[in-house]
């Protein structure tokens, strides 16, 4: 077995023997080297078309608890306010002396984040494969396209200040073309913002949850990324990157995941004092037990921060 990412043969080990959505041949391997958790077999290109184009609304419906809802864009749109408001506060930092530039999100879903860039003040693009969610977008006045090279070839001087992609990168097959890809899209300043689901997350790497491993690991994820292994990727293609740990479910959600072994319980338990539950998320990102990456690839002279 040779690492996706690294190419090398040496310490790959089976790392999940089930994998939500797929079949008894569908294995997650990690690989020593690079740090990388990677599928294998994996989905086809064309699978995968079909797959996002007519079935991910159904697919991700089965993944999520009682606190999002994918039965139609205006409720996925309403439940995910939570997640405007937790991304605004950082990306505030990093996008508000763009203001007025161009910027482009993949994978932008039902637009939720898209209207928030827009309202802000922001020229937005999008790119969404869901046959439902592009629909939704087009009516909404977005300039959405399926893919990234359909965005590209009717766009062909466009550059952008700002891309970001939530929850995206484990979905990419290669990760070096699709980033050197939209790495040239960028302004000589442009940054991207990403968000990612990390391998360390404590419900795998901590706890022991036999409900959450038949869980975690998805059939419509090509990798599984840790600091160790997104920064391997960075060094290799040579980009100026920060990576910063994100915790964004809760002591409850964890609590429901050990007692009951399902997905849900946000805010669940209201016994626990705000300064409980932020210092329960507070030390997971400390220790890196976190469950989500935000990568920030800066181009030109903006400087490097590890």
């Amino acid at each position: 077995m040779f690492c996706r990412l690294c190419g090398t043969n040496k310490g790959q080990r089976i790392r999940a023997k089930y994998v939500f959505g797929g079949t008894q041949e569908h294995k997650f391997y990690e690989c020593k080297k690079c740090g990388v958790i990677y599928l294998y077999p994996y989905l086809t290109e064309e699978e995968e078309t079909r797959f996002y184009k007519m079935e991910f609304e159904k697919f991700m419906a089965t993944r999520v608890g009682d606190h999002r809802d994918w039965s139609n864009a205006q409720k996925h749109i309403a439940t995910n306010q939570d997640q405007v408001q937790r991304r605004m506060k950082y990306l505030q930092n990093y996008i508000d002396a763009k203001i007025g530039g161009n910027l482009l999100e993949i994978g932008c879903s039902s637009g939720f984040m898209l209207e928030a860039f827009r309202q802000k003040g922001f020229k937005c693009f999008g790119v969404e494969p869901s046959g439902e969610f592009l629909e939704f977008l087009h009516k909404n006045n977005f300039n959405a396209y399926e893919n990234l090279d359909d965005l590209i070839s009717n766009n062909l001087e466009l550059k952008f200040d700002v891309i970001t992609h939530f929850f995206v990168f484990e979905h990419i097959a290669d990760p070096y073309v699709f980033l050197t890809k939209t790495y040239s899209l960028l302004k000589d300043d442009g940054i991207i913002i990403a968000e990612i689901p990390s391998s360390t997350d404590a419900l795998t790497s901590l706890y022991n949850i036999p409900a959450f491993e038949k869980f975690y690991w998805s059939i419509a994820h090509h990798y599984y990324y840790n600091p160790i292994s997104i920064a391997y990727l960075m060094d290799r293609l040579g980009f100026k990157y920060e990576i910063i740990p994100e915790q964004r479910y809760d002591l409850s959600n964890h609590i429901t995941w050990l007692m009951d072994g399902k997905p849900g319980g946000q805010s669940r338990f209201c016994e626990f004092s705000k300064q409980t539950i932020k210092s329960y998320a507070d030390d997971l990102k400390k220790s890196w037990k976190c469950d989500t990456l935000i990568l920030v690839i800066y181009k030109g002279k903006n400087k490097c921060q590890k």
